[in-house]
């Protein structure tokens, strides 16, 4: 009876912030949805089509034994690596300047600086109906990727063999590399921290981290001092400077805070937002934290922490109880997935780190986010539904 009030309140949870989302992407998209395709209602049935893709994904892997997961983790590594390889390589000619940011290459377009998107149906390929153009982001599949064949991984090593070290340092280096490369800094550095958590989980040894965790350090800063927009953020949190243009950092984070500040202690009310009203950038993805902060409050928003705060020590009260090394590190790597984007998202959201551009997990607009969270979280289920939490 303990194991099932477990679940349940596990998928509770995740009810509960896929509900929460629809109703905050719904109140925030109404306008941007008009004006972007004539009608007030796409975006979110867009999002909702993602979250049913993803729970028939969720319900697979909750279904799949995880022990069987070396059966099926080599399906996972060609849909990731090839298309990170192709995004990667776009992003180095690009930078190189070879080729420009444009939409020449139909499959992978360049969008505000950035590869980081492959399409299957560009124009002039007829749209899928309903859904449109349907694309995923690798960056997003990486994650998942990497926590399941990296667990898979270690949980088949000696722990305490410096080849241990070396898978990790190289399996995480290079996927972060990849994804850097698009650019995308924040996923990249998220990839990393995922990485190294399942990796001292294991168990494995500390000594390597100490020498290469410094020269890594290094290289990361050289790389956000040497571009533009990421010294940008940076300078912008450490204050005193409002960023370039009319719609730099400095603007973005503004309107955050207006939208938090706005919402005082019960919020303006649900759907009453201002800001929602093409004032905040990426109102429905990275920033709808400030919507719930504006429209519910401090209250609502201390109620979303509680929840979250609840779910992340589900996840590692799984992973603690989980009945072998493998589930142990895949839950580990699943929870702390959920629990560094979203005090990643929050913390940017209330200027304690710079401004990033990471979804909040299960709330935000996106397809890609939202399929691979469910189907991360499946297997969380599974490995749950064989432990004695």
């Amino acid at each position: 009876m303990k194991k099932i009030r477990a679940n349940k309140t596990f998928l509770i949870l995740i009810a509960a912030f896929l509900g929460i989302g629809i109703i905050m992407i719904y109140n925030s998209t109404v306008i941007y949805s008009e004006g972007l395709y004539g009608e007030s209602n796409k975006l979110i049935f867009k999002h909702i089509a993602w979250i049913i893709t993803g729970i028939m994904g969720f319900i697979f892997l909750y279904r799949f034994n995880y022990k069987k997961l070396g059966k099926i983790i080599y399906f996972f590594l060609i849909p990731t690596y090839i298309p990170l390889l192709i995004l990667a390589f776009l992003g180095i000619v690009r930078k190189i300047g070879v080729t420009v940011c444009s939409s020449d290459f139909i499959f992978a377009p360049c969008v505000n600086g950035a590869n980081r998107w492959i399409y299957f149906n560009p124009f002039p390929l007829p749209k899928i109906p309903f859904l449109g153009v349907l694309g995923f982001q690798p960056g997003e599949f990486a994650k998942l990727t990497l926590i399941l064949y990296m667990s898979y991984k270690l949980s088949k090593l000696n722990r305490k063999d410096i080849q241990t070290f070396y898978l990790f340092i190289v399996l995480t280096s290079v996927t972060a590399f990849l994804v850097f490369m698009q650019p995308n800094m924040s996923t990249a550095v998220l990839i990393f921290m995922i990485g190294t958590l399942i990796y001292v989980s294991s168990g494995a040894t500390l000594t390597p981290l100490f020498v290469a965790f410094p020269l890594l350090g290094s290289i990361s800063a050289f790389f956000m001092m040497t571009s533009s927009y990421r010294r940008e953020r940076l300078l912008t949190f450490l204050g005193g400077y409002n960023g370039s243009g009319e719609l730099g950092a400095g603007y973005h984070i503004k309107q955050v805070l207006i939208a938090l500040g706005s919402g005082g202690l019960w919020g303006v009310g649900l759907g009453q937002s201002r800001q929602k009203f093409q004032y905040l950038p990426e109102v429905a993805a990275d920033s709808i934290f400030a919507i719930i902060g504006e429209e519910l409050g401090f209250l609502g928003t201390t109620l979303l922490i509680f929840m979250i705060a609840v779910f992340i020590y589900k996840g590692f009260k799984i992973a603690k109880n989980a009945p072998d090394t493998l589930g142990r590190l895949l839950a580990v790597g699943i929870t702390s997935w959920f629990g560094l984007q979203f005090f990643i998202n929050i913390a940017a959201m209330t200027k304690f780190i710079p401004l990033t551009g990471v979804p909040l997990p299960l709330i935000s607009y996106g397809g890609s986010s939202t399929v691979f969270s469910l189907m991360g979280l499946g297997i969380l289920g599974n490995i749950s539904s064989q432990s004695d939490d």
